[in-house]
């Protein structure tokens, strides 16, 4: 099945208020230059962690849960049960396994999306993937049936989580399902734990990003908690998948 790589046009890159639920009141010329800068830090910080084999998180029990989910989560056609979607976007792809197990499992055609270009991904039997390298605020699609984000959300900065699943929303058909996998909060609060290189990791609860994605054109649709087996600070991490139906 065809395996395209496509990769011009590479784009540089306490409880939830409606100031970050939704989209509106930006600085646009400000909030732009501040993203550019910020999402430079978050392309360098993975650079190294990909160059150095860090990447603990590809090819992971905890990673296949999340694609399981996912698949669980995804609209069917009406009029063809179980035929899955057609099209899905798999932002943040790194090395590729997720995306080309989507589209094995629901035979779809999948775009991994991605800041670099480590993109590493065997040839699959059904379906189709191709790879796209830039920004996800800066890639453009309509029409899209699936959206996974699994593991993106939670590094961006907290004035860009609305502008993130707005642009999200206007990709996805009436009823396309948005499937996020984020770190769960294990003591209730909203933080963020920045790492040395400046990328945040924010720490979030179910309460919060279903919220989110409330104020922003979708329903909740469902919700999976996944052991890490990870401690951290004398907490026991847990990452939080959740699927989300366009309204």
């Amino acid at each position: 099945m065809p395996q395209d790589r496509d990769i011009q046009g590479r784009d540089t890159q306490g409880r939830g208020s409606s100031a970050v639920l939704t989209a509106a009141g930006r600085s646009a010329g400000h909030a732009e230059r501040n993203y550019c800068g910020y999402r430079e830090v978050v392309r360098n910080s993975f650079k190294q962690w990909y160059k150095n084999n860090r990447d603990s998180w590809s090819g992971t029990t905890t990673n296949d849960r999340v694609t399981h989910f996912a698949v669980a989560a995804a609209p069917t056609d009406e009029h063809q049960p179980g035929s899955g979607p057609a099209r899905v976007l798999d932002i943040g792809c790194g090395r590729g396994l997720q995306t080309a197990s989507l589209a094995e499992w629901l035979e779809a055609e999948v775009t991994g999306l991605d800041l670099l270009d480590v993109w590493d991904t065997p040839e699959v039997a059904h379906g189709s993937i191709r790879f796209h390298q830039g920004d996800f605020l800066a890639f453009r699609a309509e029409g899209l049936d699936l959206l996974v984000d699994n593991g993106c959300l939670h590094h961006q900065r907290r004035e860009d989580w609305a502008p993130w699943v707005e642009h999200g929303r206007k990709m996805l058909r009436p009823g396309g399902v948005w499937v996020v996998s984020v770190f769960l909060s294990p003591d209730g609060e909203i933080t963020p734990h920045p790492l040395a290189d400046g990328r945040l990791n924010w720490w979030l609860t179910e309460e919060l990003v279903t919220e989110l994605y409330e104020a922003n054109g979708f329903r909740f649709t469902g919700s999976l908690e996944i052991d890490r087996h990870f401690e951290y600070e004398g907490h026991q991490l847990k990452y939080l998948t959740l699927s989300f139906v366009a309204v």
